[in-house]
């Protein structure tokens, strides 16, 4: 049995825990410890993941576990640039966990303090592009529906500058969503909460009978708006405030507008922000899209070309020194051979239960519903027992054979072809094939046995047939195309990802993160896919990768 972290030293690090290696301690707060891990298939290409384990407290609390776990199986479907994604969650001998993307980057909490130690002061524009990326993450968020359209009512309650993440290639992303309502059900219980969270708390949240839907996520972004613009919090509440007056406070929804917090702000952001930030929900911006649009339009009067590239380069100069750390941490984690700890990792994994996975990281065959009919003869009855090649045998014969019937009745009308046989994949009762009177022959045809089984690699070779046809004046090779599908090899796709990775990289190096999102689905597919379509897709993913940048070098 593997031993928990939270019992062991970090001298004893890495760890395997389940299919995940553990390489350093990140942090502990109020709900649990976070790991920076791994999760690899290809040695020299392992997918940096965070690992947020669960404080065994609360792990003992069978009421909190079911709504975490309930409410992460929602946030495992979402799917948007604005949103870090959850990749699974699970249970390792008794520790629930997450793991999330890890994200090469600085939350928003981070990058306000680091501001103001450095006396600067993120631009008014630069905070508005912010704002509109994370209400375009709550947008889609709050519009999800499930799979009978019906909405899913999804409200992240804990929209702070903690949980908003600014990448260093000037992404913006929501983390913790879905997760972080089990977090606020238990701030009243946990010290290690504190009061600041109450500062960014919608009127609805600390009233008794307040309604929380989406506009509580609204007044949450305009509390962090106006920290961006200000470099101050809007409300701070000291430890053992009581509650009661903090809600009063709230909820009369007085506070100084930005432009008279600080005079140097332009006039016409005040009813921009307070409108978010109006007590009365009623009051606010109705949805997400609306606050963003109206970001957008005075975004566009101050700055019309601000784009992701401003923010990174803000990044770079705010973290110069922190970039450069980063990248050692994230090459020293890369450095730890996986090989090393391949016993316990198959070992671990029989102690791990898994709630839930992100889709697009397990491979899943479609459903039956989505597949295509098939369609079968006798002839591939009896072929299921020799795989493909015995197939591709029994469509070489019929081939023949209406090869033959051509020789005979030249002259006439060719008859419609044959049917296409396709392999199922179910088995199904064996039938004794029908008795057919072969056609008139001129000359006796001589069909070549096909040549041994091919080996699952081959590839391409098992989707032609060469069939030989004696009794002309000269002998004639032709090839059939049975139409059936090719197999990727494991070894040649993962060599052609190495390839292509050695390509992006010089891509990226002279243009920028401008494919990062094609990129990091091929990653992520290339580490957690499974399923024997996954070698096919990645091929795909790759060749379509080499055909965007092919265009953006051409101008395209």
């Amino acid at each position: 049995m593997i031993a928990p972290a939270t019992q062991r030293p970090d001298q004893d690090l890495p760890q395997v825990f389940g299919r995940y290696l553990l390489l350093k301690r990140l942090s502990r707060g109020g709900m649990g410890e976070i790991f920076l891990g791994k999760l690899g298939e290809i040695q020299g290409f392992e997918k940096p993941v965070i690992i947020k384990k669960i404080l065994p407290n609360l792990s003992a609390d069978d009421e909190f576990i079911k709504r975490f776990i309930d409410e992460a199986q929602v946030a495992i479907k979402l799917n948007h640039a604005n949103i870090a994604p959850v990749f699974e969650v699970g249970k390792v001998d008794g520790d629930y966990f997450l793991a999330l993307e890890y994200i090469e980057g600085r939350d928003l909490r981070r990058l306000i303090t680091r501001s103001r130690d450095q006396r600067a002061r993120l631009p008014p524009d630069l905070c508005l592009f912010v704002a509109r990326e994370l209400v375009s993450g709550l947008g889609y968020a709050h519009r999800r529906t499930d799979t009978e359209g019906s909405p899913l009512a999804l409200v992240h309650c804990d929209i702070s500058p903690p949980n908003v993440m600014v990448s260093f290639e000037g992404e913006v992303k929501v983390i913790d969503f879905g997760i972080a309502k089990s977090a606020i059900r238990i701030a009243g219980s946990n010290p290690n909460m504190g009061f600041g969270k109450f500062g960014y708390m919608a009127p609805e949240q600390l009233v008794r009978g307040g309604i929380v839907d989406r506009r509580t996520d609204i007044y949450a972004a305009g509390v962090v708006l106006y920290e961006l613009l200000t470099g101050e919090r809007l409300f701070i509440f000291t430890e053992g405030a009581d509650y009661k007056q903090i809600a009063r406070i709230v909820t009369r929804g007085e506070f100084t507008p930005v432009s008279r917090r600080d005079p140097r702000l332009d006039p016409s952001l005040d009813p921009i922000v307070g409108k978010a930030l109006a007590p009365r929900a009623e009051d606010r911006y109705q949805t997400a899209e609306e606050f963003r649009d109206a970001l957008q339009q005075k975004l566009y009067q101050m700055n019309p070309t601000i784009s992701g590239d401003a923010l990174a380069a803000y990044m770079r100069r705010l973290f110069a020194d922190e970039i450069e750390e980063e990248r050692a941490l994230i090459a020293s984690a890369r450095a730890v051979d996986i090989e090393e700890f391949q016993d316990q990792l198959t070992g671990s994994a029989t102690h791990t239960v898994t709630f839930a996975r992100a889709r697009q990281f397990e491979g899943e065959e479609r459903p039956e519903s989505e597949r295509k009919p098939v369609v079968e003869s006798s002839l591939s009855i009896h072929a299921r027992k020799n795989g493909v090649v015995a197939l591709a045998a029994a469509g070489a014969m019929i081939a023949g054979g209406y090869l033959v019937f051509l020789i005979a009745t030249r002259g006439s009308p060719p008859p419609p072809p044959p049917a296409v046989l396709v392999a199922r994949s179910t088995p199904a009762p064996e039938v004794a094939p029908p008795v057919v009177a072969p056609p008139p022959v001129v000359a006796s045809p001589v069909v070549t046995p096909l040549p041994p089984a091919a080996k699952a690699g081959d590839g391409p070779k098992l989707n032609k047939v060469k069939k030989i046809v004696a009794g002309l004046k000269v002998a004639k090779v032709e090839e059939v195309d049975l139409g059936l599908p090719t197999k990727r090899s494991h070894e040649s796709v993962e060599a052609k990802f190495r390839t292509v990775k050695h390509e992006y990289d010089g891509f990226k190096g002279e243009y920028g993160a401008r494919l990062e999102s094609q990129w990091n689905a091929i990653t992520s597919e290339m580490v957690f896919g499974k399923g024997d379509t996954k070698y096919d897709k990645l091929d795909a993913m790759l060749d379509t990768l080499r055909r965007e940048m092919g265009k953006v070098r051409s101008g395209g």
